[in-house]
């Protein structure tokens, strides 16, 4: 939503106009897909701080639920990790690196097709 054309608003009314979360018709609450907690906590968190394990600044930087439910987006339970720190602390960091190593000849051959 945005403002129309030659037609001034205030910020105070257009914040007003925004319906998010149960405010928002199509309000699903617990029972919406986990895809759904991921988006929202991306929305939520916007401001990225550098990975809580590592360190690392510069990066992709995922938001970690805790707890493993995606619709439980209190700040206590976020935590902002790397790509890899986050597969680590989900445990997909060692099947990831498994499969690389038995696809790379078939990876390193598609790049010269």
């Amino acid at each position: 939503m945005g403002q129309r054309k030659g037609y001034k608003q205030t910020p105070e009314h257009i914040a007003k106009r925004i319906r998010r979360g149960m405010d928002n018709c199509h309000w699903k609450g617990d029972s919406a897909v986990t895809r759904s907690g991921r988006s929202r906590a991306e929305r939520l968190f916007i401001q990225i701080k550098p990975c809580e394990d590592c360190g690392k600044t510069g990066v992709r930087i995922d938001r970690h639920h805790k707890d493993n439910n995606t619709l439980n987006n209190d700040p206590l339970n976020i935590k902002f990790l790397c790509r890899k720190c986050h597969m680590e602390e989900d445990g997909r960091y060692d099947r990831f690196i498994k499969l690389a190593k038995v696809n790379q000849p078939i990876a390193v051959a598609a790049r010269w097709r």
